[in-house]
């Protein structure tokens, strides 16, 4: 039983990660009028149909509801993962959970709420970046602290350490992403925003997907 149940943790941390990167990369291809920068363009505006304009960058994404499916799914997808964690002695397990349904829920309210300009005018737009906020800490906190020797999951050192290091990466991206955009000027903001927000998006993918390959193989 406690196999089968690391067997699918794994199964589902992993689909958490390709879950976002798949449907980011087919929205992103089908963008095409100006093409989608990864390095420019905030990943949000993926979500947007279109036409419209925020802070200074045009958003028509053809296939949005791909990326939306993609910001509801990929959090509850892990979040499932984390509650199949294997649970002999995994502390704070609770902590853990609470994490990971943080950022389900914020994935969801950035899939329902879009980034628009016509969102940010009628006051929905709120929603939308509480949901990417609560979502890009949520999940660098989660596994940082399941990097934590004392939380005891069953991985090797190594593990521990990406973990850690990435949740790190993570945290520092964001708070560096907020402080790009505060202090941007005409609401025009620089031209790596795209991919300073992927850096604060990106490591706890990582995360999850290396913890489903292979740091929970040991356990399987």
């Amino acid at each position: 039983m406690t196999e089968n149940k690391s067997l699918l943790a794994r199964i589902f941390l992993m689909a958490g990660a390709l879950v976002f990167f798949i449907t980011e990369f087919i929205t992103a291809a089908a963008w095409s009028h100006p093409a989608y920068s990864y390095t420019y363009d905030f990943i949000s505006n993926l979500g947007v149909r279109g036409p419209s304009t925020l802070f200074g960058q045009y958003m028509i994404s053809p296939l949005s509801w791909v990326m939306n499916t993609g910001f509801i799914t990929f959090g509850w997808l892990i979040f499932v993962g984390i509650v199949l964690l294997p649970k002999k002695q995994l502390h704070l397990r609770w902590l853990v959970i609470a994490l990971a349904a943080v950022l389900a829920v914020g994935g969801v309210l950035v899939g329902v709420f879009h980034g628009s300009g016509e969102a940010l005018a009628n006051g929905t737009g709120a929603y939308h970046s509480m949901g990417a906020f609560l979502a890009f800490i949520s999940g660098n906190v989660l596994f940082g602290v399941l990097g934590l020797a004392k939380v005891n999951l069953p991985v090797d050192t190594r593990t521990r350490t990406i973990l850690k290091s990435l949740s790190v990466i993570g945290l520092l991206c964001t708070v560096l992403y907020v402080t790009t955009l505060v202090c941007s000027s005409d609401n025009h903001p620089i031209i790596i925003i795209g991919l300073i927000e992927r850096g604060a998006v990106y490591p706890m993918l990582a995360s999850s997907l290396y913890l489903g390959w292979r740091g929970l193989r040991s356990v399987a």
